[in-house]
């Protein structure tokens, strides 16, 4: 009888969890850090856009240059765009999303007068990064 009323309860413990695995992407950041130190290497970036929604970038490099140029960052773009910040953690939770733009750089100076959220972090692989590195050794020679 016990095993009967063990196994009861394990069962109903785990119908109760369930709805909670896949409650969806964490809540969004309601502000995102005004010198862009939140914008490192790893960082999945939610952006608004002057064409209207929020798109998509992954931080893939982040290059110190001298001033008077600052900080330039190197990333990955996505589409599809969200209406959200929220609906964009949502659609990088689901996966399924296509690169625009394999590679663009953007300086810090710029790309802080848009609207941002640091919505995760990351590993870059060797694939992502592989077309920095490509435009990297084109400026090199």
């Amino acid at each position: 009888m016990r095993s009967i009323a063990l196994a009861a309860a394990v069962c109903a413990g785990a119908l109760t969890l369930a709805p909670a695995c896949d409650r969806g992407a964490p809540p969004v950041p309601e502000t995102s850090d005004p010198t862009g130190k939140d914008l490192v290497v790893g960082a999945v970036v939610a952006a608004t856009e002057k064409s209207g929604g929020v798109r998509l970038y992954k931080i893939v490099e982040v290059e110190d240059m001298p001033e008077p140029f600052g900080r330039d960052l190197h990333m990955i773009a996505y589409e599809p765009k969200a209406k959200t910040f929220q609906e964009a953690a949502e659609l990088r939770r689901k996966g399924g999303m296509t690169v625009l733009h394999d590679h663009m750089m953007v300086r810090l100076v710029n790309f802080m007068k848009r609207d941002h959220r640091v919505i995760s972090h990351e590993p870059i692989s060797d694939e992502e990064r592989a077309p920095y590195a490509k435009s990297l050794n084109s400026r090199q020679r």
